[in-house]
């Protein structure tokens, strides 16, 4: 159970990441930093759920 939500996780920030360079890419600065900001608080629920 625990690999399935850590995979999801995973395929989560790698769409996020993506999003956040193509916003940057074509200059919309402020939908990047929100997809950013996202891409953080995804990592900290993720190392989280991992110290547990």
């Amino acid at each position: 159970m625990m690999m399935r939500e850590n995979e999801k996780s995973m395929r989560t920030l790698a769409m996020l990441r993506y999003q956040a360079d193509r916003y940057q890419s074509v200059g919309n600065g402020s939908m990047c930093q929100r997809v950013n900001a996202e891409i953080r608080r995804l990592m900290n629920q993720m190392s989280e759920s991992s110290k547990n």
